[in-house]
């Protein structure tokens, strides 16, 4: 028996604001947020609050396939607030710096 394993992807980029009023442009991926359907993310997205809570949620949850898609700055600000284990975080911090 043949079993096809479905890796998280993006099904698309959104220009959004971040609660310092900075534009960036962030993929749009479901399942980093639990509840929300995929057609609800640009929406919810548009809110700088929102963004900041899924890109910390990316951070704690997705593999480097998908946070390499999100702008390396964004992400560096991000991480503090993140709360990561010191392995991750470490593990992140080198991976954005190459």
């Amino acid at each position: 028996m043949k079993i096809t394993y479905n890796y998280a992807s993006s099904i698309g980029t959104l220009e959004c604001l971040t609660p310092s009023g900075e534009k960036v442009i962030i993929p749009v991926v479901p399942g980093i947020l639990k509840h929300p359907a995929p057609e609800m993310l640009p929406t919810l997205l548009a809110k700088p609050d929102v963004v900041y809570k899924y890109s910390i949620a990316a951070l704690q949850k997705a593999a480097w396939p998908i946070l390499r898609l999100f702008p390396d700055k964004w992400l560096r600000q991000c991480i503090p607030a993140a709360r990561l284990p010191p392995g991750r975080e470490k593990a992140l911090l080198f991976l954005l710096s190459s």
